[in-house]
């Protein structure tokens, strides 16, 4: 009976440390958080639509991440299409540190920084998201929802007038589905206002995003 209960256990755990890889702040693409974090290696694709304030078009990313334990490190790159240009190529990499949580227990809290740049007819945009995410994770349930308020920096480089910087607040939420080995979707949506030193019009900006994830992460106890 004792050797079914472990079996039964190591069985459940996988369900229990599943969590999407960590994805930077690509231009098109919601910054995604996953507080709880992991030990092991994940990938990732992702989707992005930002709306008609955020420039339009579509967003493609693949990323990779490395976790060990509290910390998790990852680099991702792809490309935009703006309304009006063809697609670019964008670079970013992020940072997570989880600060509580973990383990069986139902919620984890973390802090994430990241970069990502963009550059699109003739004006390179880097940004800064700083943030601390909230996931909440159900034992042995597959739906694990985060929320994550964050504090951007944007700066805009190659313009006539000079180089532009301003920061702003936002907010990105979203839920991971995770399946059995390793495998699962995910999807999220950013929200935020542009600083009205970048455009007076202050326009609210929503950028929609789906994907999947694949991890070889090793829960933690």
């Amino acid at each position: 009976m004792r050797r079914i209960g472990k079996l039964t256990i190591a069985a459940a755990l996988p369900l229990v440390g599943l969590a999407t890889a960590a994805r930077a702040q690509l231009s098109g693409i919601p910054v995604y958080y996953n507080p709880r974090g992991g030990v092991g290696v994940g990938v990732a694709g992702d989707l992005g639509f930002p709306g008609s304030k955020a420039g339009g078009g579509t967003a493609y990313g693949v990323s990779g991440s490395l976790g060990a334990g509290s910390l998790t490190l990852t680099a991702m790159v792809g490309s935009r299409s703006f309304e009006n240009t063809s697609a670019q190529p964008s670079f970013g990499g992020n940072a997570s540190v989880r600060l509580l949580g973990g383990g069986f227990l139902p919620a984890a809290v973390a802090v994430q920084a990241g970069f990502g740049t963009i550059k699109a007819g003739g004006v390179r945009t880097n940004t800064v998201p700083v943030g601390l995410g909230v996931s909440f994770d159900p034992p042995l349930f597959p739906l694990k929802p985060w929320i994550a308020p964050l504090y951007e920096f944007t700066q805009l480089t190659g313009l006539a007038g000079g180089n532009k910087s301003a920061s702003s607040f936002r907010v990105s939420a979203g839920v991971n589905f995770n399946l059995l080995l390793g495998l699962g979707v995910h999807a999220a949506v950013d929200w935020g206002q542009v600083p009205a030193k970048l455009d007076p019009a202050k326009p609210n900006t929503l950028i929609i995003g789906v994907g999947a994830h694949f991890n070889f992460h090793i829960p933690l106890m």
